[in-house]
């Protein structure tokens, strides 16, 4: 189904981070521009593994290539607390 077009003024409270811009097709898009992530790039898959009862993998990517790993680690298997969150 076609977009009718309209003209509005679409308000925001602040012009960061979101953002507007061509989707790809022609169309306009809203997106939310990720400054400061710990990913940092475009991916469009992620998978979850759990090695152990602490840690989580997260592995991300684009067109099946691996683009970022995050490993998420526990104090203990309860994962209550936080011991460290690494990019790689």
């Amino acid at each position: 189904m076609p977009e009718t077009p309209v003209i509005s003024t679409l308000l925001m409270d602040r012009s960061d981070p979101l953002g507007n811009s061509d989707d790809g097709t022609g169309r306009r898009a809203l997106h939310v521009k990720l400054s400061g992530s710990i990913v940092g790039v475009n991916y469009d898959q992620i998978l979850a593994t759990y090695p152990d009862p602490t840690t989580e993998v997260y592995t991300y990517k684009l067109a099946l290539v691996t683009v970022a790993t995050v490993t998420v680690i526990y104090t203990d298997s309860s994962k209550a607390n936080l011991l460290s969150v690494t990019r790689s």
